[in-house]
């Protein structure tokens, strides 16, 4: 049996099992003896929304004294001639406003830019890094791409060395990644995407260092630096 039931409830049972339970407020409670009385909340619950009510009040009520000591103060630059008090006055309702836009756009702004620059970025670097390393190739990545709105989308663009926006879609720049020399520290073989990828952990490559492609020589070095090494001095 419930402890507290609605009124509906309470009609719906027997009256046998009515006689167990007794009326408090709107609704009625199980008779236990011993069990104490549960504590009346209603007035600390009106004390708060009375508070409340009060804060909101106060809060208008300041509002309004503003907003009338700026309107008497420009009605009396207005009356004086005072040009530059009232120029004053419509600077500083204009810069609030403007700053507080400012900030709520700056805000979005920041938002879109996680939600798309910084999501691509750290899905390529989990992608593309060695455990343990992908927070190290995100922060490498991150600069190298941007947003831009196009057909009221956001699109994430790679960007190039010099931060202009390139032609290189993401998954173009994921391959540069790839075959980047200077970041294979960073990559793992295993993540490779696209042909060409080639060169076992053991065995040595079967063609020469100037036919292998870039992504083939990023794999030999990695794995197999001595011979990396052959090759690129039997070349020169």
């Amino acid at each position: 049996m419930k402890y507290l039931i609605d009124k509906a409830a309470y009609d719906a049972l027997e009256p046998s099992l009515q006689a167990f339970y007794k009326a408090q407020g709107e609704n009625y409670v199980l008779a236990v003896e011993g069990l104490p009385e549960p504590e009346d909340t209603s007035g600390l619950k009106a004390k708060v929304d009375q508070l409340l009510a009060e804060k909101k009040a106060e809060a208008e009520k300041r509002k309004q004294a503003e907003d009338a000591a700026r309107l008497a103060a420009e009605e009396a630059a207005r009356k004086n001639g005072d040009t530059e008090a009232l120029d004053r006055s419509w600077n500083e309702k204009h810069t609030k406003a403007l700053t507080e836009k400012e900030q709520a756009l700056g805000a979005l702004q920041a938002q879109v830019h996680a939600l798309t620059v910084g999501a691509t970025a750290a899905r390529l670097a989990g992608e593309l890094a060695v455990q343990g390393s992908a927070l190290v190739l995100q922060q490498l990545i991150e600069p190298r791409l941007s947003m831009e709105i196009r057909d009221g989308k956001p699109v994430v663009v790679v960007l190039d060395a010099e931060r202009r926006p390139s032609a290189l879609t993401v998954d173009e720049f994921k391959q540069q990644l790839f075959n980047d020399a200077s970041l294979a520290p960073l990559i793992a073989a295993s993540k490779a995407t696209g042909g060409g990828a080639s060169g076992g952990k053991g065995g040595g490559a079967a063609k020469k260092f100037s036919e292998m492609t870039g992504m083939e020589r990023v794999e030999l070095r990695r794995n197999n630096p001595a011979e990396y090494e052959r090759l690129k001095k039997a070349q020169a």
